[in-house]
C-alpha cells in the first residue's frame, strides 16, 4: 500500500503525470454520458478536475505549470490546423 500512497500523495513527475491522466480519462468518459439528453463531452474533464481538487489532489507547482503551457500550445497548435487552411 505504500507505493499507492506514493503514486497519489507525495509530488512527482510521475504523480503529476498518473493524476493528470487520471482526471482527463475520468472526464472524458464521463463526458460521454448523457444526462436527459445533454451531454457535457470534454466540459466534464474540468468538472472532474474540480473534484479532485476538492478531495485534496495536488500536483507539483512546477509540473502543473508545465501542462498548463503545454496543454496551451497544443491548444493553439489544433485550432492552428483546423482554422489555417481558410485562413488562405
Amino acid at each position: 500500500m505504500e507505493w499507492l500512497y506514493s503514486l497519489f500523495i507525495e509530488h512527482s513527475a510521475l504523480q503529476a503525470v498518473v493524476v493528470l491522466s487520471l482526471i482527463s480519462a475520468i472526464g472524458l468518459g464521463l463526458g460521454r454520458v448523457h444526462f436527459w439528453g445533454v451531454s457535457l463531452g470534454v466540459t466534464f474533464v474540468f468538472f472532474a478536475g474540480i473534484l479532485a481538487g476538492h478531495f485534496g489532489l495536488s500536483v507539483d507547482p512546477q509540473m502543473l505549470n508545465y501542462a498548463e503551457s503545454f496543454g496551451l500550445v497544443i491548444f493553439v497548435y489544433s485550432l492552428g490546423l483546423q482554422v489555417g487552411p481558410g485562413f488562405f
